[in-house]
C-alpha cells in the first residue's frame, strides 16, 4: 500500500493506468494494420466529383442492378465433384451488374485510401479507424461477389488446358489465383467484359506454369512412353497460343511506346509486363523511383488515359472466346 502513496495514486487509479496502456497498445496495432493494407485501385476522374456529390455516392455504393426478367441459372452437368457442381448456383453477371461492381469496388478502394491519409498513425482516433474497417469489408464482399460469378470460367479454362498426369483441381485452384489479380487489374471503364480480360490473364498463366510443372514431373518419369503422351492436337494448340501471345506482346510494345521512359517503366512495374515479374504496388514503385505512391498513382492514371486513346488505333489480338459450360 506504501507503494501507492509514494506515487499519489491509489490502487484503483494504478489499474486504470494499466487498462488504459493496454488499450493504446490496441489501438496502435490496429492503426498499423490499417495502415498496411493493399488498396491499390483502377484511378477513374469521376471518384473525386463522387466522394463530394453524397447523391451520386449512394447510387455508386448502392445494390446491384437486378437482371432484367427472370434471373436463369444454368443446370449443372450431371456427374460433376460438388465443388464444381456448386457453382452452378451462382447466377452470371449481366454487363450493367459487372460494371456497378467493379465500379463499386474501385471507388470503395478510392475512399478507403483517402480516409486513410487522416489517419495519424502516433495519434490514431477510433471513429476514423472504425470507418475504415468497415469499408474495408464492404470491399473485400464486392470482390468476392466478383470473383464467386466467374470461378466456373476458371472450370471450363481448365478442362481445355489439362493435360495427361496433371491435377484437374490443381490447374483450378492456380487459375483460380489468377482469376483473383485480374479482379484487382481490370479498368470497367473502357468497356470489355472481364470474362474477355481474364480468360486471357488464366490462359497466359497456364501458359507459364504447364511447361514448368511438366517440365518438373519429368524428372520422375518411369516409362518412355509417357513422352509421347502429348497428342498432335495438344502440340497445335500449344504453337497457336504461344504466335497469338507473340502477336500481343508485339501490340502492346507498340502501344507502349506511346508513353515517356517514366511512364512506361511506371505500367510496366505495376502490370507485371516483364517475363518473370509479378506486379508491383504503388508503394513498391514509388520505392524504386524514389518517389511518393501518390506521385506514382498521378503518372500511372495519366499513362493509362494516353493508352486508352492509343488502344483506339492499335488492337490487341484477343484470345479465343471461352464458353462457360
Amino acid at each position: 500500500m506504501d507503494r501507492y502513496q509514494n506515487r499519489n495514486c491509489s490502487p484503483r487509479e494504478a489499474s486504470l493506468g494499466s487498462t488504459a496502456r493496454r488499450e493504446r497498445k490496441v489501438l496502435f496495432e490496429r492503426a498499423r494494420r490499417i495502415m498496411e493494407l493493399p488498396l491499390d485501385y483502377i484511378p477513374n476522374p469521376h471518384f473525386e466529383t463522387w466522394i463530394r456529390d453524397k447523391r451520386a455516392e449512394v447510387e455508386v455504393l448502392g445494390p446491384m442492378p437486378e437482371q432484367s426478367g427472370r434471373a436463369v441459372k444454368s443446370p449443372a452437368p450431371s456427374a460433376l465433384a460438388p465443388y464444381v457442381a456448386s457453382l452452378y448456383e451462382v447466377p452470371l453477371l449481366t454487363r450493367e451488374q459487372e460494371v456497378h461492381l467493379f465500379r463499386k469496388l474501385n471507388y470503395l478502394k478510392y475512399k478507403t485510401d483517402a480516409l486513410r491519409e487522416r489517419l495519424d498513425p502516433a495519434r490514431p482516433k477510433k471513429t476514423l479507424m472504425a470507418r475504415i474497417e468497415a469499408l474495408c469489408r464492404e470491399t473485400l464482399a464486392t470482390r468476392n461477389q466478383i470473383i464467386c460469378a466467374n470461378l466456373r470460367l476458371v472450370v471450363s479454362i481448365a478442362k481445355r488446358h489439362l493435360g495427361p498426369g496433371q491435377s484437374f483441381f490443381e490447374l483450378v485452384s492456380d487459375g483460380n489465383v489468377s482469376l483473383m489479380r485480374a479482379v484487382e487489374r481490370f479498368d470497367y471503364s473502357l468497356g470489355n467484359r472481364f470474362s474477355t480480360y481474364a480468360t486471357w490473364a488464366i490462359i497466359n498463366n497456364f501458359a507459364r506454369t504447364i511447361p514448368e510443372n511438366l517440365r518438373y514431373r519429368s524428372r520422375f518419369r518411369t516409362d518412355s512412353c509417357e513422352l509421347f503422351a502429348a497428342t498432335p492436337e495438344d502440340a497445335t494448340n500449344q504453337f497457336v497460343m504461344e504466335a497469338a501471345q507473340s502477336r500481343r506482346e508485339t501490340a502492346l510494345a507498340g502501344i507502349l511506346r506511346r508513353l515517356d521512359a517514366r511512364e512506361r517503366e511506371i505500367i510496366v512495374c505495376r502490370f507485371g509486363l516483364r517475363r518473370g515479374n509479378e506486379p508491383q504496388t504503388l508503394q513498391e514503385v514509388g520505392a524504386n523511383m524514389g518517389v511518393s505512391k501518390e506521385r506514382i498513382r498521378q503518372i500511372e492514371a495519366r499513362a493509362l488515359s494516353k493508352l486508352r486513346q492509343a488502344a483506339v488505333h492499335e488492337v490487341l489480338p484477343e484470345p479465343a472466346e471461352t464458353c462457360v459450360s
